[in-house]
């Protein structure tokens, strides 16, 4: 008895090795050739298949760029602090001041101490004021007004000073000139001492330089203005023309407080003030 698992194989008697080899040598190319094919088929459809299958993906959305931010534009530095800009000036409407109302008031002279005065020490205060000359004298006015009624405190805009010429001997103005005033204070008392006393102002103005009977006015608006400020409660006037000589008679006779020529115009000082 042969050993358990030893068997001889038997080998069919028509199977010879020369023909199984023939056979099988001719059938290798073909299963080659087979096998090739398959494969390119294969690659083929698989290289097909990958694109058909990458072109039905959803394509990947191409990022959109980022909006790119401008770059900002410098301002020019300046050097130094900057020049404010002006804002325009507007001009303010003037309050307007009212006009202030003006007032008047006219004071009549002294009797008293009005009248004339002569180079032979003599005189009259009783009469009508009397300016001129004879053969042995020459004479000069004087008049006087008491302002102690002006309101305190108040602005003179004028002061009017009017003597009416109520007769006329001889030819005094073409003889003597003009008759002009000083601006005088001879106090309380009319004297020989104030015919040639020291003036406050001397010749003022001129009153007149003609003979004609009317009104004669000249503005004595400093010379009162001057009175208030120095406290004085008097405005007085010293009358005389501008040359003085004996001669033939030569008078201008003015209208005094005594009213003397009885013509009611007596001597005025007229003062407006605010």
């Amino acid at each position: 008895m042969e050993p358990e698992g030893t068997q001889e194989v038997q080998v069919p008697q028509d199977a010879s090795p020369s023909s199984n080899g023939e056979s099988g040598g001719k059938k290798w190319p073909y299963v080659l050739i087979v096998i090739i094919l398959f494969l390119l088929v294969g690659g083929a459809a698989y290289y097909f298949g990958f694109r058909n299958r990458r072109g039905s993906e959803e394509p990947t959305p191409t990022p959109t760029p980022e909006a790119i931010s401008p770059t900002p534009t410098e301002e020019p530095k300046t050097t130094g602090s900057p020049t404010p800009t002006k804002k325009p000036t507007s001009t303010p409407t003037p309050t307007l001041t009212p006009t202030p109302t003006s007032q008047s008031m006219t004071i009549t002279s002294t009797a008293s101490l009005d009248g004339w005065r002569a180079s032979n020490n003599g005189g009259n205060n009783t009469w009508y004021i009397q300016i001129g000359r004879n053969a042995t004298l020459t004479e000069r006015g004087f008049v006087s007004f008491d302002i102690s009624s002006i309101p305190s405190g108040k602005v003179i805009d004028e002061a009017n000073l009017r003597l009416y010429q109520g007769e006329v001997v001889g030819t005094p103005y073409s003889s003597l000139g003009s008759l002009i005033l000083d601006h005088l204070d001879y106090g309380d008392s009319l004297g020989n001492e104030d015919l040639n006393a020291s003036a406050i102002s001397s010749n003022i103005g001129t009153l007149t330089s003609n003979a004609t009977v009317e009104w004669k006015d000249l503005i004595v608006t400093n010379a009162l203005k001057a009175d208030i400020s120095s406290g004085r409660s008097r405005s007085q006037y010293r009358l005389r023309f501008t040359t003085e000589a004996t001669g033939a008679d030569a008078w201008a006779r003015f209208e005094s407080a005594d009213n003397y020529m009885s013509t009611g115009n007596r001597p005025q000082l007229v003062v407006k003030y605010h």
